[in-house]
């Protein structure tokens, strides 16, 4: 950092050598290979439009086609009504096209049958135009498979015009329109090619202007509702050639739609972004993919083709109209007025003043302002950081699904290499306090917090929250957290009695400074970063429990009364409809920070007593502390064979509850909803155990985990930022630089 003075850590020297290699392997991709960056694709277009791969299959057999570098999002019914209200979408071409206006039409209406018999009722033939209209969306279906007829030219001839014209019908904003390829390979004889060819060459005139221009007019024009319309071209689909009946299959050749494809694929590179290369991608299975016929594709294949075109159309007023809509495809970066005014202009600054007026100015500065003018460099540089991954378009984002193997084996890899750092610690004991089982020095605190911050991490990146066996283990690790801060922010006020206004300030400042500038950067709420939130919301609890009548705390039955009345009181306080409403009314009106009430009460709840438990646990070994002798329970200062077997029958015990609590709640909570209302009153058991276990051994005692200690010293801003930085999407998806497959 510019004008930084204190000595790094290793920590800070392996964060930055990794952040500059991730750097550098990304400009050398976009070096070797451009057409992988933003700057061949700027919107994500061409990602959705292209190319993209099938997800793995769900539970429920189903799957989800994933464009690459971008995340795709299915249109609902009522996504689909509030990009086109009023508006008119034109389907154009054979039966395949066809599809895909029907699953438009399911999509506003689940209702309608599969075979529209409705439709049908109104003409005698299938190969007629159809019409369609459902809460104020017109869906048009125009028959033309060799692309010459009057009304798709009459429709075309519409985008010329920017405002109303004489029309009964409303200007159409999305043309998909379909190939004559299949037609022409049938019925075109030997000059099939010289026929797709005039057919494809009448379409091309309009379709001149950029496409990226049309994702630029939707970010400036999205408030007076004015969109450029779009045509969208539906490359020759690729039949199963072994189910053609024996007609088609005469005719209907590999190498006729290779050779109508190929010409697409040779027109200038201005048409590119117009055809959807990607619904030649689907047909993976092509028994599967497509009907029985051979041409026409599943119930599925054609609702994700619907998809891509939508989410062509629509992405970019929807993300301009919500910070938290979650399609990055084929959308232009929102203006951020934080990102690219007070901030950039504050880097220049003290890039400036740090650099070329150090000379002058910076020596004569008191050691105070410098170090609060470095620590504002660091958080802005953290916050612009945070935009640049998660708020702009520069890295792309992928959906994350979870596979057991690899998720168990990023475990094991950070389990094995926080191993590799166990190493003695520097500083001494105090001999006549009591360190015996349930003690926990600060390295140790921070050691079990980077430990289970690191499963978390790898938790959240590999989705494994859709697994419960691995939801009710990461339950109990932020479980323990808290047990953590409970027992910290107890000891520390015990010994210290520093009840003053000026410390509470400053811890709250510490606890509350990303996540209340993060929502004013990234568009967010103050909820979507809980942790925070809810450890201040304990740490005041705790201040107001032992700093009213602090001098009561000296009596174990007051300060059992005091935990009990409090528990009490704050159980109230938080399943109480209108409270946790009233403060998230006034974060709206004076912070202009919205706040989520029924999620800070589901998080509040769900861990609300294992703080107290750390608050007990944190007296008993201060009072154990105060009587400056050994205890019947500091059994690790023994060695192992000379400890007393009750200290052999404890850590027995706990060896025993761990196992039956494993048990218990992985074979008999087969719910998650069970769980969770089981949780906040078994979850003490395990922790307690484990914090037992950790430090009943001299040769473990002495000792901790370094990698992990670091980690946890960083825990809260870690879990902070792994929102925007660690994923992307607000930790909904995985940050992807592009390279390879665009998995990395």
């Amino acid at each position: 950092m510019f004008g930084l003075r204190s000595p790094l850590t290793w920590e800070h020297h392996l964060g930055g050598f990794l952040t500059v290699v991730t750097f550098i392997i990304w400009m050398l991709q976009l070096n070797l290979n451009p057409s992988s960056g933003p700057r061949s694709d700027p919107f994500h277009c061409r990602a959705l439009l292209h190319d993209g791969s099938w997800s793995p299959l769900a539970s429920d057999g189903s799957r989800k086609w994933e464009p690459n570098h971008c995340r795709m999002v299915e249109y609902s019914g009522d996504a689909i009504q509030d990009c086109l209200e009023g508006r008119r979408i034109i389907f154009a071409g054979d039966s395949t096209i066809r599809q895909v206006f029907l699953a438009a039409a399911k999509r506003l209406d689940p209702e309608i049958p599969s075979n529209m018999t409705d439709f049908r009722s109104s003409s005698t033939m299938w190969h007629q135009n159809i019409s369609y209209e459902a809460h104020g969306v017109k869906l048009d279906f125009i028959w033309d498979p060799w692309l010459n007829s009057t009304t798709l030219v009459n429709a075309l001839g519409l985008l010329g015009f920017q405002s109303p014209v004489e029309t009964i019908d409303p200007i159409p904003v999305l043309f998909v329109v379909g190939a004559p390829g299949l037609w022409t390979a049938r019925y075109g004889g030997d000059d099939y090619l010289h026929s797709f060819k005039r057919r494809i060459d009448g379409i091309l005139s309009y379709l001149t202007s950029n496409f990226d221009h049309t994702v630029v007019q939707d970010k400036a024009d999205i408030k007076i509702r004015k969109i450029r319309p779009q045509i969208l071209l539906a490359p020759v689909p690729v039949p199963n050639y072994d189910s053609l009946s024996y007609s088609r299959s005469r005719t209907i050749l590999p190498e006729r739609i290779e050779a109508m494809n190929d010409y697409l694929l040779e027109l200038p590179s201005k048409y590119h972004l117009h055809i959807l290369w990607a619904y030649n991608r689907f047909s993976t299975k092509p028994a599967d993919d497509l009907n029985s016929d051979g041409l026409h594709a599943s119930d599925n294949i054609a609702a994700n083709k619907l998809d891509i075109a939508l989410n062509a159309r629509c992405n970019s007023a929807a993300r301009v109209g919500s910070r938290s809509f979650k399609g990055t495809c084929c959308v232009s970066e929102p203006y951020n007025f934080w990102y690219k005014g007070p901030l950039i202009w504050w880097l220049i600054f003290t890039v400036l003043f740090s650099e070329f007026f150090r000379i002058y100015f910076l020596k004569d500065l008191p050691p105070f302002h410098r170090s609060l003018m470095q620590a504002a460099n660091v958080i802005i540089y953290i916050l612009i950081w945070c935009w640049y991954c998660d708020g702009s378009l520069r890295i792309g984002q992928m959906e994350r699904h979870y596979r057991e193997d690899d998720f168990i084996k990023a475990c094991l890899v950070w389990l094995a290499v926080s191993v590799w750092s166990f190493r003695e610690r520097k500083t001494e004991w105090d001999p006549p306090a009591y360190r015996g089982p349930g003690f926990l020095s600060r390295d140790h605190s921070e050691e079990i917090k980077g430990l289970m911050q690191g499963f978390i991490l790898l938790y959240h990146y590999h989705y494994a929250s859709q697994t419960l066996w691995v939801y009710k283990i990461i339950r109990l690790f932020v479980s323990a957290y808290f047990y953590l801060s409970g027992y910290g922010h107890t000891s520390s006020w015990l010994k210290k009695r520093d009840f003053s206004l000026t410390r509470v300030l400053r811890d709250l400042f510490r606890l509350n400074l990303l996540s209340l500038l993060l929502p004013y950067i990234m568009g967010t709420h103050y909820s979507l970063y809980y942790f925070a939130p809810v450890i201040s919301f304990w740490y005041l609890i705790l201040y107001a429990m032992l700093g009213f009548f602090s001098h009561l705390n000296k009596s174990p039955w007051w300060f059992g009364t005091k935990v009990i009345v409090t528990a009490a009181l704050t159980d109230w306080l938080t399943s109480t409809p209108g409270i946790l409403e009233s403060f998230a009314a006034i974060s709206l009106r004076v912070l202009r920070i919205p706040c989520d009430p029924e999620e800070m009460r589901f998080r509040l709840r769900l861990d609300r007593y294992i703080v107290y438990v750390g608050a007990v646990m944190a007296y008993i070994i201060y009072k154990a502390s105060r009587r400056r002798k050994q205890t019947g329970l500091d059994l690790s200062r023994a060695p192992l064979d000379r400890r007393p077997k009750l200290g052999l029958l404890l850590d027995l015990v706990c060896v025993i509850d761990l196992f039956v609590y494993v048990y218990l709640t992985q074979h008999g909570l087969i719910d998650k909803r069970r769980y969770n209302l089981v949780h906040p009153y078994i979850s003490w058991v395990p922790i307690l155990c484990f914090v037992v276990l950790r430090n009943s051994y001299d040769a473990i005692s002495n000792r901790y985990l370094a990698l992990p200690a670091a980690l946890g010293r960083i825990s809260l801003e870690t879990y902070v930022l792994q929102y925007h930085i660690w994923l992307g999407g607000d930790a909904t998806a995985k940050l992807s630089l592009g390279l390879g497959d665009g998995n990395l």
